[in-house]
C-alpha cells in the first residue's frame, strides 16, 4: 500500500470511528431530553462552519459542519455545547415564557437533568454491547484461549514467581478470568507492580506472586511502547476457520457475549484510569486524538493486508473498525462519566449536591467549576498528546 493510500485509509477510518461514537453518544442526550420534554435548539454533527442544516417540526436544527470530529446538541437554555447554564438567559426565558419554559432543561427536575445528562456514556455502552453482539451473532463470537500457561520463559517473571506449565489462572486480584487474553490485558498496564494470581495445579490451589517487568516492545509498524510482561506463553489455539479464532452463536448467547465484553472493557479500563489518578499506575498508554488515529490507521492496514482478495480485505476492514468503535465507545463513556466539569460526570456531581443541599451551586461556582474542568481536560489531552507524539517518534529513531 502506498504512503498516500495509507494515509487515506487511515484518514478515513479515523473519522468513520470518531463519527459513530460521538454522534451516538450525542443521540443519547438528544433523545433522553425529547423524552423528558426538553427542546434541543441544534443537533450539530461536526464543528466548524455549516455545511447543510435544516430545521426539523420540532423546531431542532440539524447541521453537518465541515470537521467531522465529533459534534454536539445544545438544548433550550444552554450557554454552550457542554451544557452550562446560561443565567441571563435563564432568567429571561422564565420571565418570557412562563409555564412554556418547561421546555427549557435548566429548569427540569433534578432527576430528568440526571436522566439526559446520564444517557450520553449509556449510549455508548449500549452501542459497544450492540456492536459485540450483532459481530458475535454473524460471524461468531472468538473462541477463546484458556486461562492456561503453555509455557514459561527462562529467567522471567513469571519464573520467579514459580509458575509452571499446565497451570489454570483462575483469578488476578481477586477478579475472576476465563481466557488467556485476560491475563495480558491485566498486566501490561501493571509493569512494577505485584499481582496475586489465584492458580490451579492439578488438585492444589495456590496463589502465585508476581511483578510483571517493564518492557520496551516493538510493533509491526516500528513503533516501541512499555508494557508490563511476566513471560507466561499460551497453550496452542485449538479451533481456528480460515486462521481467525470463531465459534458460531445463537441470539441469547451473542447478546451475553455483547454485555460480558463490553464489562471487560469498562472494568479494565475503569481499574487502569484508577491507578493512574492513585498514582499507582504510569499514564504512558492512554492516548488522545492522534493515538486514536495511529489505531484506526494501523487496524484498518492491517485489515487490508490480511485479506487475500480486495473483497476479503473489505470486510475484515468493516469488521475490525466496528470492533474498534466498540472499544472507543467504551472509552468515550467512560472518560465522560469522570467527575470533572464540563464533562457529563461533573454535571451529575453538581445534580447530586443540588439533591443533597435542596439548592443548585451557585452560578458563580459552578462557572469556577467550569473553568477548572477546562484546564483539567486540556491537561488531560496534552499528556495524552506528548504519549502520542512520543510513540510516533519512536518509528522513526
Amino acid at each position: 500500500m502506498s504512503a498516500i493510500a495509507g494515509l487515506l485509509l487511515g484518514t478515513f477510518s479515523f473519522i468513520f470511528l470518531i463519527s459513530v461514537v460521538v454522534v451516538i453518544h450525542e443521540l443519547g442526550h438528544y433523545w433522553a431530553g425529547r423524552i423528558c420534554g426538553v427542546h434541543a435548539e441544534a443537533f450539530s454533527m461536526g464543528f466548524g462552519p455549516t455545511l447543510w442544516s435544516g430545521r426539523d417540526k420540532h423546531g431542532t436544527v440539524w447541521r453537518v459542519a465541515a470537521f467531522p470530529l465529533g459534534g454536539y446538541v445544545k438544548f433550550l437554555g444552554d450557554a454552550g455545547a457542554a451544557s452550562e447554564p446560561d443565567a441571563e438567559k435563564l432568567a429571561e426565558l422564565h420571565q418570557r415564557m412562563g409555564p412554556a419554559a418547561d421546555k427549557c432543561y435548566h429548569f427540569k427536575p433534578i432527576w430528568a437533568r440526571s436522566f439526559i445528562t446520564a444517557a450520553g456514556p449509556i449510549a455508548n455502552f449500549i452501542l459497544a454491547i450492540f456492536i459485540f453482539a450483532t459481530l458475535a451473532l454473524s460471524i461468531g463470537g472468538p473462541a477463546y484461549q484458556p486461562a492456561i500457561v503453555g509455557s514459561v520463559t527462562a529467567g522471567s517473571a513469571a519464573e520467579d514467581a514459580g509458575f509452571r506449565e499446565g497451570d489454570e489462572i483462575i483469578a488476578i486480584n481477586g477478579n475472576e478470568i476465563t481466557s488467556f487474553q485476560e491475563i495480558i490485558t491485566e498486566v501490561i498496564w501493571r509493569p512494577g507492580q505485584e499481582i496475586a494470581f489465584d492458580v490451579t495445579r492439578g488438585e492444589q490451589q495456590l496463589t502465585l506472586r508476581a511483578t510483571p517487568r517493564a518492557t520496551e516492545v516493538e510493533d509491526e509498524f516500528g513503533g516501541t511502547r512499555t508494557f508490563g510482561q511476566l513471560g507466561l506463553g499460551n497453550v496452542p489455539q485449538l479451533i481456528r476457520r480460515d486462521d481467525y479464532p470463531l465459534t458460531p452463536v445463537g441470539l441469547v448467547s451473542a447478546i451475553g457475549h455483547g454485555i460480558d465484553r463490553t464489562w471487560s472493557a469498562v472494568s479494565m479500563t475503569g481499574r487502569y484510569v484508577g491507578h493512574i489518578v492513585t498514582g499507582r499506575a504510569d499514564a504512558s498508554l492512554l492516548n488522545g486524538p492522534l493515538g486514536i488515529a495511529e489505531a484506526a490507521g494501523q487496524t484498518a492496514q492491517r485489515s487490508v493486508d490480511a485479506g487475500r482478495t480486495p473483497g476479503e480485505s473489505a470486510f475484515l476492514l468493516f469488521i475490525n473498525l466496528v470492533q474498534l468503535a466498540g472499544f472507543l465507545s467504551v472509552g468515550l463513556g467512560l472518560v465522560n462519566l469522570l467527575p470533572i466539569p464540563i464533562l457529563d460526570g461533573g454535571h451529575l456531581v453538581y445534580y447530586a449536591y443540588e439533591a443533597v443541599a435542596r439548592r443548585p451551586l451557585s452560578m458563580k461556582a459552578q462557572a469556577i467549576g467550569f473553568r477548572l474542568g477546562l484546564a483539567l481536560v486540556l491537561m488531560m489531552m496534552l499528556l495524552a498528546t506528548w504519549n502520542d507524539i512520543n510513540y510516533k517518534l519512536s518509528q522513526f529513531f
